[in-house]
């Protein structure tokens, strides 16, 4: 146990009145799990004139003040064991002269330290974190870049290979030898979400993701026997069909 100092605040034996002094350490928990401030806690107090004399109030004093330094102390880093400190001093001074629990608390000192093992732990924990957010960093930048170039680079040939002379024209500082800047701007614009071609491509495709199974595939021997019509005979082996299903006539 601590030892109890008395103080008595007169000179005059007739009209002292005994302060008391206690100094006691603790550790107080940090908001890294597993470590803590070595607290030194200074309280002086006196009882309450007029009040009810208290057996408890020498563990009173001491609790008061430690409970406000834990308070503050767990929202605090190792790392920063002398702004905490200075930020739980500053609390108390504002709240002395401070009656509670029948015992008036004149002077509170809290006085923090850290011991070398346990600042350089919090150092390893504090980079760790700053390894794993910048690692997150780099995740969600990688994740952004390829939803990047699968939403507006990868959505038409032409845009891919305008990106691609673009990152060698910036890498470079000039375009590669041979290319045709006319062919890439023709190329652009025949893939423009608005040319007819691509309006036509997207109405099919969800048209034919409307369809059944059976009615597709009659859809498809449709296509077949019209590229056939039109002397499109490539085109029309190229339909993704059975070698059963063609045949040169239009389905019923």
């Amino acid at each position: 146990m601590s030892p109890l100092i008395r103080k008595d605040s007169s000179r005059t034996a007739g009209t002292a009145q005994a302060n008391w002094v206690r100094e006691f350490r603790d550790l107080l928990d940090s908001n890294e799990p597993g470590l803590t401030f070595d607290a030194t806690i200074r309280v002086e107090w006196r009882r309450q004139k007029g009040g009810p004399g208290s057996t408890t109030a020498y563990e009173d004093a001491g609790r008061a003040v430690r409970h406000i330094a834990e308070s503050l102390a767990s929202q605090r880093s190792v790392l920063r064991w002398e702004a905490t400190e200075q930020d739980i001093n500053h609390d108390l001074r504002r709240l002395l002269p401070w009656c509670t629990e029948g015992i008036e608390i004149l002077r509170a000192q809290v006085t923090l330290h850290v011991d070398d093992h346990t600042h350089a732990t919090a150092q390893r924990i504090a980079q760790l974190k700053r390894e794993e957010t910048l690692e997150e960093l780099a995740r969600r930048q990688t994740a952004a870049r390829v939803r990047f170039m699968q939403d507006e680079i990868l959505r038409t040939p032409a845009t891919a290979r305008l990106y691609l002379l673009l990152e060698q024209a910036a890498h470079h500082g000039y375009l590669p030898p041979g290319v045709d800047a006319d062919q890439i701007v023709r190329d652009v614009q025949q893939w423009h979400p608005k040319a007819q071609w691509v309006v036509v491509a997207q109405l099919l495709h969800t048209f034919l993701g409307k369809l059944t199974d059976k009615d597709a595939g009659d859809l498809l021997r449709t296509l077949h026997v019209l590229f056939l019509e039109y002397g499109q005979k490539e085109l029309a082996e190229q339909l993704p069909m059975e070698p059963g299903q063609r045949n040169s006539e239009r389905p019923a």
